[in-house]
């Protein structure tokens, strides 16, 4: 990663609660037409089934289903005090490395909210009522997967270039969705399966932070449950071996050029950039 640029440091690190980081934030967002939730994948969920105040969606912003409201929410035992005291033991450097790389995470758990939580919707008049569970309750998960996210994030510093990173990384999210639920179930296999191994990655140079270990440990649990049902769901929907071989390494190549940029932030962890990619890259279909 010598050819990249040395990251912006300039950033004073400052512990900050939720609120306070993200009500600048939103500011910024409405700025931003990118962000607008008129082209959200998930802007035409039905009325009934949502409460009338949208989330804090960072690249698609979502009306909370009432099926859900309540039954999502992130362990107690996470509490944003035990976060900062976590992120404490990091130096400077590895928090705003940290902070760089949040936002492209957040967004894909927003993504993937609505994928399942529409899927499961999409399929209940289908005779697949086993996926119809299986994919409402991962929808579950993944509000609680943002849920989390969204307080570590409001506990480091926000990026310079914040904007540009949401603008990829939704650009991106967009780009993986298809017409075709085989296919698209295919890609969200391969991406969730992709994504295991970052976390997997940025647990280890994180060890002395707890809390921040056991976030991304639960997540990264979730999401191999993830892939299984997706891959099969993919199956069931038509799709071959084939199919979910090609669009794997189709979406593995995407996804290391969403993240080439954040090259930077992951060496800043400690992490070797260049080999994490290839790990992307070389990954097999099950």
């Amino acid at each position: 990663m010598k050819s990249r640029p040395r990251p912006d440091r300039r950033n004073p690190i400052w512990l900050r609660c939720y609120r306070g980081v993200h009500c600048r934030e939103r500011v910024q967002s409405r700025q931003n037409s990118m962000l607008s939730a008129t082209d959200s994948p998930a802007s035409d969920v039905v009325n009934d089934q949502t409460m009338p105040f949208p989330s804090d969606g960072l690249c698609f912003s979502y009306r909370v289903p009432i099926a859900l409201l309540g039954r999502a929410v992130a362990p107690t035992h996470l509490r944003v005090a035990r976060v900062k005291d976590s992120l404490s033991e990091l130096s400077e450097c590895q928090v705003a490395a940290l902070g760089q790389l949040l936002p492209t995470l957040l967004c894909g758990e927003e993504s993937a909210f609505h994928v399942f939580w529409r899927e499961g919707h999409r399929i209940s008049n289908v005779q697949i009522s086993r996926s119809e569970a299986l994919a409402n309750q991962i929808a579950l998960e993944e509000l609680e997967h943002e849920y989390l996210l969204q307080g570590l994030r409001g506990c480091c510093p926000v990026p310079n270039d914040v904007a540009s990173i949401l603008l990829r990384a939704r650009r991106f999210f967009l780009r993986m969705a298809s017409r075709d639920p085989a296919v698209h179930f295919a890609r969200v296999a391969a991406l969730d399966s992709a994504v295991c191994i970052v976390l997997s990655t940025l647990v280890k140079p994180l060890s002395r932070a707890t809390a921040l270990i056991e976030i991304f440990n639960r997540i990264r649990s979730d999401e191999t449950r993830h892939v299984r049902f997706s891959r099969r769901h993919s199956y069931e929907l038509g799709a071959d071996t084939s199919l979910l071989a090609d669009t794997a390494a189709h979406i593995r190549d995407e996804l290391v050029a969403l993240l080439y940029p954040l090259g930077n932030s992951f060496e800043a962890l400690g992490i070797d950039a260049d080999h994490l990619f290839r790990r992307v890259n070389m990954q097999k279909v099950a």
